[in-house]
């Protein structure tokens, strides 16, 4: 599945979360694509409890740094079956809008 991060038209750099100018080159010739992001999981922590109404159901919440060859690095959730050192795939989460969920990735 793909997702759309930012890029810069002047230097090819990615970035996340957008920004108004490019982090390695300062230019804001940017534009967003629609791409497909796979990374290694470098970290993760359990949320038990939740100020947010909308997280508290579901609970606990499973987050994780994942780092890109693209060479950004995106917080997310994880799915179950991924786990730290673990090569994934990352998507929109179907079931909370705006979140991004990290899967183990299919390829061996």
């Amino acid at each position: 599945m793909s997702l759309p991060i930012q890029f810069c038209r002047s230097c090819g750099s990615a970035q996340y979360p957008s920004r108004d100018a490019c982090r390695i080159c300062l230019s804001d010739a940017l534009e967003m694509r629609l791409t497909s992001v796979e990374g290694t999981v470098v970290s993760e922590a359990v949320v038990h409890r939740s100020l947010d109404p909308a997280m508290v159901a579901g609970g606990p919440l499973r987050l994780g740094a994942v780092a890109s060859p693209l060479g950004i690095r995106i917080l997310c959730l994880l799915a179950p079956d991924a786990s730290t050192d673990m090569t994934v795939e990352l998507a929109r989460c179907p079931d909370r809008p705006g979140a991004i969920i990290a899967r183990a990735s299919q390829q061996a």
